[in-house]
């Protein structure tokens, strides 16, 4: 199967609230377009908007390519990724860190569960 999708063609869904539980700081908000979803993989668009909250990847690791906005990500190995358009960021399983999100960031994402 192949796809391709714009980003200006994406139908965000409505932004929904980071659990509180995962609150660092703020009132940060996600919304995700999942473009494709199967066992082993999940690729789409998500973004968020300023606030700081806890994250993990347990059972899955993540690339992640930065389309705007502004921040970080830090990990809790002390490693900082900037959120800056076109950087890249590859989170593997086991990782744990915060995202740290000035401006609201809009990431593509491909996911893969077989880690």
């Amino acid at each position: 199967m192949s796809m391709s999708r714009n980003l200006s063609a994406v139908q965000w869904p409505p932004f929904v609230a980071v659990p509180a539980e995962r609150v660092i700081d703020g009132s940060p908000e996600t919304s995700t377009a999942v473009l494709h979803s199967d066992a082993g993989a999940e690729f789409g668009f998500w973004q968020c908007t300023p606030g700081s909250f806890a994250s993990t990847r347990d059972g899955y690791s993540e690339f992640v390519y930065i389309v705007s906005g502004a921040g970080e990500i830090v990990g809790d190995d002390g490693v900082v990724f900037p959120l800056v358009p076109g950087e890249t960021v590859y989170l593997a399983d086991g990782w744990r860190g915060r995202w740290v999100v000035r401006e609201t960031v809009t990431k593509s994402y491909a996911i893969d569960y077989s880690a």
